[in-house]
């Protein structure tokens, strides 16, 4: 019996059994089983990689400069080399500045995974916003490029801290007709983004009386900017008056912190023209008890009550109640109330400058085989507080009628070594240009305070008796009435200060100050006696 033949779907002539091996086979294979040379192919598949580029997040660092990698990496081994090209693109970031990457390309060899992208991260010290930049794969050979992968983002992180705001210069001091002063703030360092304070005025002068703020009242540095100013209008008014003070200060600060040291407020002195300071008395007395907290009603208007003393005796850091100074360097610039070490003071309610006694100076002492010795003074010792001076002034229409001190060839200075322990005790230091004779007299003595230039100065001059005596503070515990030792160091209560001011009666003395009693007292001008010279504009 002969079975009628068909086709099957690969249009070949089977017989029944045939036809279900060739069913199965199609079941499995389809028509690709076999290759056309008869080699099996059922388990070949496509293996292209794809390729991808991760970010990263990194503290961008205060100091050098940071190698970063990017981790480059594909989804399969791959069989062959992969070759990828790169590139990068700013957001924020700089190129060049915040961080160095040039594009390029990279090998990835076959049977390998993952390569990387180097960079450097370049570290700075300004406080600014984080920073991004994106790294972009453009194409891949062996590969292809992932569609979420293609692209990262790498952020640069702040690690700086916010700068301070500080005052350049903790006080200055200006007469009432300045016209206006300038206060200098400055950042410690630039910033990225805008450091802005609101200001805040205090003190003793009124504002829009005594002064006016010129601008806002609210001091902003731009991005990038470390130096500001503030401005304050000084009005000058016909009132006869002491000192006033302005307190300068800075407040809620953004992207910012105020200084924390001595120059988180600064001080403006408008210098007053009244000659005199008040007493410093802040206690009261009832006649029996002193030293009391409150004006007793038995005893009324007593001193403490009234003037600077009772306005400032809050006021303690640069004089005690009402009194005020500035310390200022040997070139004249002003010192904080701190500082250890200073040629002069300024009293800011007067306006005077006055010397600063330097530590005494030993002029005499005793070699190895006991012979005495003569030290000259070096630096700024001839200003030495235990040295004393006869008076001395040969202008006829202001030493009443005597020259006092008495130059002559025997009390001069020697000029290779002018000191001397003989005639009064004084010394000055050695100077090979110096062309005129010294003694030991106050004229000698302003003399070389002017040529050296002592503070900034050259119109140094005697002070009146009204002058020492406005330095005098009656509020001393000790029962002295020397001026504040923390301004003034080194002056001697053993021995009187002579003034520029002769008796108009008695031709041969002159006015001086004992601030051991606190009294105006004669002095005779050729008796050795303190001296502290002074300068003011006349």
């Amino acid at each position: 019996m002969l079975y009628r033949s068909k086709v099957n779907r690969c249009n070949k002539p089977i017989g029944r059994v045939c036809a279900l091996s060739a069913f199965i086979s199609i079941a499995l294979t389809g028509c690709g089983g076999a290759s056309e040379d008869g080699s099996d192919t059922t388990n070949e598949q496509s293996t292209t990689p794809m390729v991808s580029v991760d970010g990263a997040s990194v503290n961008e660092g205060s100091r050098g400069n940071t190698e970063l990698t990017l981790p480059i990496s594909l989804s399969a081994t791959p069989s062959e080399d992969v070759e990828i090209t790169y590139s990068f693109e700013d957001v924020t970031a700089v190129n060049g500045e915040d961080y160095a990457a040039s594009g390029g390309k990279l090998t990835i060899p076959a049977g390998t995974r993952r390569a990387e992208i180097v960079l450097t991260v370049q570290s700075d010290d300004i406080h600014e916003p984080d920073e991004t930049f994106k790294v972009h794969l453009e194409s891949a050979t062996n590969a292809d490029l992932s569609t979420r992968g293609k692209t990262a983002t790498v952020t640069l992180r702040n690690d700086d801290d916010a700068p301070e705001i500080a005052f350049d210069m903790e006080q200055q001091s200006v007469s009432e007709t300045v016209g206006s002063v300038i206060v200098p703030v400055s950042l410690s360092a630039p910033s990225g983004f805008e450091v802005s304070a609101s200001i805040s005025l205090s003190g003793t002068a009124l504002e829009n009386g005594d002064y006016q703020l010129d601008g806002d009242t609210h001091l902003t540095f731009a991005v990038g900017e470390t130096f500001k100013e503030i401005e304050l209008a000084i009005l000058p008014d016909t009132i006869p008056e002491g000192g006033e003070t302005v307190f300068v200060s800075l407040e809620q600060p953004e992207n910012g912190v105020v200084s924390s040291d001595g120059n988180s407020t600064h001080t403006v002195v408008i210098l007053g023209d009244t000659t005199l300071n008040d007493t410093g008395l802040t206690s009261y007395s009832d006649g029996v008890v002193g030293d009391l907290a409150f004006e007793p009603s038995s005893h009324p208007g007593q001193d403490a009550s009234f003037g600077r003393d009772a306005d400032g005796a809050q006021l303690s850091t640069d004089g005690h109640a009402g009194f005020s100074y500035t310390k200022l360097d040997l070139n004249g610039n002003p010192l904080p109330s701190s500082a250890s070490s200073w040629s002069c003071v300024r009293d800011n309610v007067t306006g005077l400058v006055w010397e600063n006694k330097q530590a005494d100076f030993t002029i005499e002492s005793t070699d190895g085989d006991g012979a005495t010795v003569l030290n000259t003074p070096t630096g700024e010792q001839w200003r030495a507080g235990n040295f004393v001076y006869g008076w001395h002034n040969e202008e006829a229409e202001n030493n009443g009628g005597n020259s006092g001190y008495l130059r002559t060839s025997d009390n001069r200075l020697d000029k290779d070594e002018p000191v001397t322990a003989e005639y009064g005790y004084c010394g000055f230091r050695y100077s090979g240009g110096r062309r005129f004779n010294l003694h030991c007299d106050t004229a000698a003595y302003i003399q070389e305070m002017n040529l050296q230039g002592t503070c900034g100065f050259d119109d140094w001059r005697m002070p009146e008796v009204s002058e020492l005596r406005s330095l005098a503070n009656y509020d001393k515990l000790d029962g002295t009435m020397r001026p504040e030792g923390a301004f003034f160091s080194n002056l001697k209560s053993s021995v009187s200060y002579l003034s520029g001011t002769p008796a108009a009666d008695n031709e041969a003395s002159a006015w001086c100050y004992d601030y051991q009693d606190g009294e105006v007292e004669l002095c005779q001008k050729s008796y050795y006696q303190g001296f502290m010279a002074v300068r003011s504009k006349q």
